[in-house]
């Protein structure tokens, strides 16, 4: 029999574990480092997702900027120059073809003479045409203050002191200097503008109607549009015209109007089959530049004092009745707009027509509405051309029998 050792029975249990000082510092410690390292995290998470909320914000304009400054130079037509019509500035001007006569093609609001690159291949070919950009429009410089600029002199001093830019005058004045001092076109001029371009030809006829052969006025800008049918015309273009164009610029200066025409959410507004891939992509770059939808801008908001204008005008002076003109409407309605604002526009027109020029020719392009420069071409190319044709017959040599 073996005989129990003492102690081995039972066995007592084990006292709880006390952590010593040195064990308790350090957990706390740990616990301490964990809750400060939390919110460290937190911020960090934080601060990289406003570096990355601050380059979505900064880099578009700064893209569409290199983007502009690159186009630019790309997309000028070879055809143009820029020409100095004083004060500093210079306008773009391309001429294509021989002249006599010379055949003048000025845009509708807001536009540039990209509007007539259809018109322009049919005509260059028979006569000598040139298309310009309004003053801040495409190519050419916005007006500035005459008095900053180097170039100043006092006759430019006493001519700028008389014009509002981006009104009638100040566009006539331009085109004057434009074609008769810095690019001195042969003469004489057959003017062509649609809209406010034709208010424009309308205008420099009646102050030198010695250089003008004949007037193609397409779709005229009526002087009393906005007084038609409950001034509905003058609630739509301040109210609904100008802002769209103000959001447009705020949208090319944030560079986010390119990202939406890469993203084929925008386009551009000259949609034609036939229009060229280069006229298309420089398009795309004037919708992306905020200087250009500026002046487009200006353009429309001062739109009541060239109105003004035009009426002074024509109380001052009549249009010579040698003077041919023609005007072209089309038998379509603007589908983008609603039917009460195409009637008021239909109904100025024809009051236009019958109060200042009786003796004018209408013709009604079949099939086209206020986009004929570049969806009806041949409508206007083919009256420009007929006073083309009688203008040289006219200076044809008499055969002697």
């Amino acid at each position: 029999m073996s005989a129990r050792k003492r102690g081995l029975g039972k066995t007592p249990a084990k006292p709880p574990k006390v952590d010593s000082p040195s064990e308790s510092d350090s957990v706390n410690e740990v616990t301490e480092e964990v809750s400060t390292k939390t919110p460290v995290g937190v911020m960090g998470r934080a601060c990289s997702c406003f570096k990355y909320l601050l380059l979505l914000v900064i880099m578009p304009p700064i893209l569409n900027y290199a983007a502009l400054q690159r186009e630019a130079t790309e997309l000028k037509p070879s055809d143009g120059e820029l020409y100095d019509v004083g004060w500093g500035r210079k306008m773009f001007l391309m001429c294509q073809g021989k002249g006599p006569p010379t055949v003048i093609l000025d845009a509708p609001t807001g536009m540039t003479s990209d509007v007539w690159s259809l018109v322009w291949q049919k005509i260059s070919p028979h006569a000598k045409v040139c298309a310009y950009d309004r003053a801040g429009l495409g190519f050419s410089d916005r007006p500035s203050d005459p008095k900053s600029s180097p170039s100043h002199t006092e006759m430019d001093s006493q001519g700028d002191s008389r014009w509002q830019p981006f009104t009638a005058e100040s566009m006539v004045d331009d085109l004057h200097r434009l074609v008769t001092i810095s690019s001195q076109q042969p003469r004489p001029l057959i003017l062509v503008g649609a809209e406010l371009g034709a208010l424009v030809a309308q205008f420099y006829t009646t102050l030198y109607d010695s250089d003008v052969l004949g007037l193609v006025l397409v779709n005229p800008l009526p002087e009393n549009l906005f007084t038609q049918d409950g001034q509905i015309w003058t609630q739509y273009w301040f109210g609904q015209l100008i802002p769209t164009f103000q959001s447009l610029q705020l949208g090319a200066a944030l560079g986010v109007t390119r990202v939406g025409l890469l993203l084929g959410l925008l386009k551009q507004p000259l949609v034609a089959t036939d229009i060229d891939p280069m006229v298309v992509n420089r398009q795309k770059y004037l919708l992306c530049h905020p200087k250009h939808l500026s002046s487009v801008v200006d353009e429309h908001h001062f739109i009541n004092e060239t109105f003004s204008q035009m009426r002074t005008v024509r109380q001052m002076r009549s249009l010579p009745t040698n003077i041919s003109v023609t005007v072209l409407t089309g038998n379509y309605y603007d589908e983008q707009l609603p039917s009460g604002l195409n009637k008021a526009w239909a109904k100025a027109e024809q009051d236009l027509i019958s109060r200042v020029f009786p003796l004018a020719q209408q013709i009604v392009v079949n099939a086209a509405d206020r986009r004929m420069p570049y969806t009806a071409p041949e409508g206007v190319a083919e009256q420009v051309l007929k006073l083309v044709r009688h203008w040289k017959s006219k200076q044809a040599p008499v055969r002697s029998h």
